[in-house]
């Protein structure tokens, strides 16, 4: 099996890197053209890999590519979007009014290569039902290939020792509505009495409203370490006691399982995050996951009980590790990825 990747994509952002990965421990033969200037400059060079390769995988956010990728080959397109524009500009971060000539536009940057793709994958069934209902999709032409991770960068180190004055509570992520950090930093105003510490790692869009946040609140027992490298964050989660997921309200929020929750299970940590018809496909409330709202009411609560509740917090990381490590791992991926678009070989 030969496969071509094109597009203007990152080979090193995590979702395409695990499915790479995967893909080649099974022996697929990869031929990687990433687009790095216009598509046009590159268009020889496709069209010729292109003869010989089964079909053509256009990795995550390569949106602006697929039309004129699909105009260079009979070869079938598989499109791997991961996200939508228009739900992300107009409903996630609010920036686009819903009426708007830019929301239209944006539907259009979706919608267009959409349907232009011989075949769609989607992360999460409820991404899926997202995509098919809203750009009017036939639901054969779109699988679902979930994130997973690479379990050979993630894994369990030496535990901290989790006494009462070392629980530290991580988190890290985008600083985006999708997260939900304020809610986060809700939840550390009501444990602001506790012995313990939220340490959360990233940067972006909300940033520097959580700084103001933790300012106005006096939030002492929360450090904002900023951005980490992609090679740190293995340390980063093993350090800490519990891992927090996403706790938004916009309706992405209840659509995808983000890349951290699987790396939190990988590193075998107990995870607790937001009740979404997307998280239980994958993972069971009390079993491998401690599901709440996001009230951050509910998520102090659900603190303070695997703070106190250490044999049981024990038991979820380790049912999240076997689970995940056993059947999202990014050979498994890899399969599910096969498995998913087999009806063009």
């Amino acid at each position: 099996m030969k496969i071509l990747v094109t597009g203007c994509y990152n080979p090193e952002y995590n979702r395409t890197m695990v499915l790479l990965k995967g893909l080649r421990a099974l022996g697929v033969e990869l031929i990687e053209m990433p687009i790095t200037g216009r598509l046009r400059d590159s268009r020889h060079e496709i069209k010729q890999a292109s003869l010989s390769v089964d079909f053509i995988f256009m990795p995550s956010f390569t949106h602006a590519d697929v039309r004129g990728v699909k105009t260079l080959t009979a070869k079938p397109v598989i499109f791997d979007p991961l996200i939508s524009k228009y739900l992300t500009k107009v409903f996630d971060y609010k920036q686009v009014s819903r009426f708007s000539p830019r929301a239209i536009k944006n539907f259009y940057k979706d919608k267009f290569p959409f349907h232009k793709a011989d075949f769609l994958l989607a992360d999460t069934y409820s991404h899926k039902d997202y995509f098919v209902r809203t750009f009017n999709l036939d639901e054969k032409k779109v699988g679902v290939v979930p994130v997973g991770v690479d379990s050979e960068t993630f894994f369990p180190l030496k535990k901290r020792n989790n006494n009462n004055n070392d629980f530290v509570v991580g988190f890290y992520g985008g600083f985006i509505p999708l997260q939900g950090v304020s809610n986060i930093l809700s939840a550390a105003e009501i444990l602001k009495g506790e012995n313990l510490i939220f340490e959360l790692t990233g940067s972006g869009f909300e940033f520097e409203k959580s700084e103001v946040m933790i300012r106005k609140k006096r939030l002492d027992n929360v450090r904002l370490l900023g951005s980490a490298a992609y090679n740190m964050l293995p340390d980063r989660i093993n350090s800490h006691s519990v891992c927090l997921g996403i706790f938004g309200e916009t309706p992405k929020a209840q659509l995808v399982i983000p890349n951290k929750v699987y790396h939190y299970a990988a590193c075998e940590k107990c995870i607790i995050t937001k009740d979404t018809p997307a998280i239980r496909e994958v993972f069971t409330d009390k079993k491998d996951v401690i599901l709440t709202s996001s009230d951050p009411k509910s998520i102090a609560e659900a603190i303070l009980y695997v703070k106190k509740e250490e044999k049981i917090r024990d038991e979820i990381a380790a049912s999240a590790h076997k689970h995940i490590t056993e059947n999202y791992n990014h050979v498994e991926i890899g399969r599910k990825f096969m498995e998913a678009v087999s009806g063009f070989f």
